[in-house]
């Protein structure tokens, strides 16, 4: 196939197969999130050719392309590569986790940290100490603005409030942030961090959290320690539609059930994109496709309607979590999706902001990071249900089949 150059500068994401119960999982880390529509265009037929054309965007904004058969692996990297889509190597490429504010550059109250997310995404690619970091190991760089990131799971996190707010340090766990950190060092002190995380010798930084304490951690990187404003950690969601960032942005907010796009779909979206637009990835299973004014977002929104992707707030599938499930997982055996498709569409009265549901295809709990109002865990092609808990916990009701699901949740509305 044909594809188009890059814009001058795009830092490249990366290629990491991986087995999955669909077949190879093809990973892309994107550069800021940032995704310009000729190469979304470019992916979306690269999944519909060497894959199932399943792509899902991730909880730490990544995308990934599922059922990709083990044949088709070199034809896909290679197309990969021409994209600009592959990493150096394997080792940089695994540590390469840097999340950024969506609105950054776009929203005027966002502090815009792409310049300092580059620098050390360069600094991760290149130096190969710093590929002793756990794979899971992440960073984010939160500007703060109209929707912060807030707790991303993030091990390492460069915040500021908003556009006007000095960058400080938080890690995972800690009950403190460092002092204030100058933007022309920010990827050293970064990488100070890191380093001071790796001579610990363990899994993630919660664990050296709550071994030595965040102020140690901090000292150990040069770094004094202050106290935790109140809302620091903060997350403000947005809700799907269309969002006025300011006179000169608007944003389409455009939601992916389940966080899962199909091929065709994602082609169908570039297709009435402006050629020169950068689709934004976000960690709230949404895509931000930004434009000057709130005229071609309106468009792009009743467009994305049509292809039943998520473009209102009040669509229950926003408010549920659901993990790949059975068949794309080999752990699962039920089909999560599908059930939680249903149970959105037969109840969707149940779930609000306040009263989510996490669908899960085993005990793992993969989709969402704590408790829900309800919790689904699939065991042996049926669900135990737990109320206002978490995946292990005990459940209200076992074994119930996908067939009893909409009952046993009229049941479990009652209870408290």
């Amino acid at each position: 196939m044909s594809v188009p150059a890059l814009r001058k500068g795009w830092c490249p994401g990366a290629l990491r197969p991986m087995p999955s119960g669909d077949g190879l999982l093809v990973r892309l880390r994107l550069s800021c999130g940032e995704l310009p529509v000729n190469s979304a265009s470019a992916i979306a037929a690269l999944a519909a050719n060497h894959g199932n054309g399943g792509i899902d965007l991730t909880q730490r904004a990544n995308l990934q392309l599922r059922g990709v058969r083990a044949e088709s692996l070199p034809a896909l990297t290679a197309a990969l590569d021409e994209l600009g889509l592959t990493g150096a190597s394997p080792e940089a490429e695994a540590v390469r986790n840097v999340m950024v504010s969506p609105l950054a550059g776009l929203d005027p109250s966002c502090r815009d940290g792409r310049v300092i997310a580059r620098a050390l995404e360069e600094r991760l690619s290149r130096d190969a100490t710093l590929h002793a970091l756990p794979p899971k190991f992440g960073f984010a760089i939160d500007g703060g603005g109209r929707f912060p990131l807030g707790a991303t799971g993030a091990d390492v996190t460069l915040f500021a409030d908003d556009a006007g707010a000095p960058w400080r340090i938080r890690l995972a766990g800690a009950d403190v942030s460092s002092e204030p950190v100058e933007e022309a060092q920010a990827a050293d002190v970064l990488v100070r961090v890191a380093r001071a995380f790796l001579r610990a010798g363990l899994p993630r930084m919660r664990d050296l959290v709550a071994r030595d304490g965040g102020a140690a951690v901090l000292a150990a990187a040069g770094l004094a320690a202050e106290a935790t404003r109140e809302n620091a950690s903060g997350q403000v969601q947005p809700s799907s539609g269309l969002h006025h960032i300011s006179p000169e942005c608007a944003v389409a907010a455009v939601g992916l059930p389940f966080g899962r796009i199909e091929a065709v779909d994602l082609a169908a979206l570039a297709g009435v994109c402006e050629r020169t637009a950068i689709l934004r990835l976000t960690p709230w299973r949404m895509l931000f496709v930004p434009f000057k004014d709130a005229e071609p977002a309106a468009i792009i929104l009743k467009h994305c309607a049509t292809r039943d992707l998520i473009v209102a707030p009040g669509d229950p599938r926003a408010l549920i979590d659901a993990c790949t499930g059975a068949p794309g997982c080999a752990n699962a055996t039920t089909s999560t999706r599908a059930d939680a498709a249903r149970l959105a569409a037969q109840q969707p009265q149940l779930f609000s902001a306040r009263s989510r549901l996490h669908v899960s295809g085993c005990a793992k709990g993969c989709a969402h990071r704590g408790a829900a109002r309800f919790t689904l865990v699939g065991r042996d092609g049926h669900y135990d249900l737990i109320l206002n808990g978490a995946p292990g916990d005990a459940p209200y009701r076992a074994g119930i089949t996908p067939a009893e699901l909409a009952a046993a949740f009229t049941e479990a509305e009652q209870t408290p």
